[in-house]
């Protein structure tokens, strides 16, 4: 299995990845603050990655199938360990701060719960 002769198309690929890992930690990051909801949210941004690493994957397959076996099975491996990394990384670092996104969401939720109730202070003194 060897990768010589496509640095060009090596870099890319690890970019999409890379690309794929932070887009799906600030889904996470953002829908864990909105909703509240660690598991679920984790969950999906795991599953968005996966995906994410799927249409890296066939593009890697589609650049490679005119090249050769070796070529493909070399950035398989690669995407493969990239993508155990990247998954892993995603979850312990979303892990790690869910305390903080959770004080983010129970701020906002009391903050509307707050408002709310001023809102309607202020209308029962007008109604008088």
């Amino acid at each position: 299995m060897t990768l010589e002769g496509s640095i060009p198309a090596i870099i890319m690929f690890i970019l999409v990845i890379i690309i794929a890992l932070v887009i799906s930690y600030l889904y996470g990051w953002k829908m864990i603050e909105i909703t509240g909801l660690f598991g679920s949210q984790t969950f999906i941004a795991s599953v968005i990655n996966l995906f994410l690493w799927t249409l890296s994957i066939f593009g890697w397959f589609l650049y490679t199938a005119e090249i050769g076996k070796e070529l493909f099975f070399g950035g398989l491996v690669l995407g493969t360990v990239l993508l155990m990394i990247g998954e892993a990384a995603l979850i312990i670092t979303l892990f790690l701060r869910r305390h903080k996104f959770m004080d983010t969401y129970h701020e906002q939720t009391n903050r509307n719960v707050r408002e709310r109730n001023n809102e309607e202070k202020d209308n029962a003194g007008n109604d008088e």
